[in-house]
């Protein structure tokens, strides 16, 4: 039976690391983020692993963009059967020297975004479904000069708590990842120096992903979170 697979931000990072990692003969995985030229790369190495991939270029934080990205997907098999939630992005400053333009679109992306796909999909979602949420440990954590983004992860938990009590009576299952600081390209602009050695990689946390994934539809990991051995930057 085909698994029908939403991964949103999946053109780089960790969306894209979760990609590659759920890739598998019986997967088809709809593949949604701006960049549609990069999207097409990821879904050739999909397809290079056995499954099945349909691109959707969109703004994940545009309703209407979203309306059609679900359509897409539930028009596979007439179900959605997992959402993976990872865009992202963040932006580096004292919070005083935030314009609004800057704050408004930190949450449109971190936390709009995720209940606009959550919103839509569910429609389509059954018992033993799964959403996850990719957050951070700044979901739990607060640092400075990331007033913006922390207060979008801090929203995300939050969100993702109340409806798994809502979705809990469908079987619908609710999962948030909290990874430390991954070595992706949102490092390359953000001021200061970071130590990338000491981050983890973004398959590290696709593959924790593809776990949750695949556990059975009766188990419910609500909370995951993930950090490098040497401990926190």
């Amino acid at each position: 039976m085909t698994q029908v697979i939403i991964i949103i931000g999946a053109s780089r990072g960790i969306g894209r690391a979760t990609a590659l990692a759920i890739a598998r003969p019986g997967a088809h995985l709809v593949l949604a983020a701006r960049d549609a030229a990069m999207l097409e790369a990821v879904a050739e190495e999909v397809r290079a692993h056995g499954g099945a991939a349909t691109v959707v270029p969109c703004d994940v934080t545009a309703e209407p963009h979203v309306r059609r990205l679900v359509e897409v997907a539930a028009g596979i098999t007439g179900r959605i059967d997992v959402l993976v939630n990872s865009a992202g992005g963040a932006l580096v400053a004292p919070f005083n020297e935030l314009t609004l333009a800057d704050w408004e679109s930190t949450l449109r992306v971190g936390l709009t975004s995720v209940f606009l796909a959550c919103k839509h999909a569910v429609v389509h979602m059954e018992a033993s479904s799964i959403i996850v949420n990719v957050a951070s440990v700044a979901a739990r954590q607060a640092f400075p000069g990331w007033s913006a983004y922390v207060a979008a992860k801090h929203g995300l938990l939050g969100f993702s708590s109340a409806i798994r009590e809502e979705l809990r009576p469908r079987g619908i299952r609710v999962s948030v990842v909290l990874p430390a600081a991954t070595d992706t390209a949102l490092w390359d602009a953000l001021p200061g120096e970071w130590n990338r050695a000491a981050m983890l990689q973004p398959g590290d946390v696709g593959a924790a992903i593809a776990q949750l994934v695949a556990q059975p539809g009766s188990v419910a990991t609500e909370e995951l979170t993930i950090g490098h051995v040497a401990g926190r930057l």
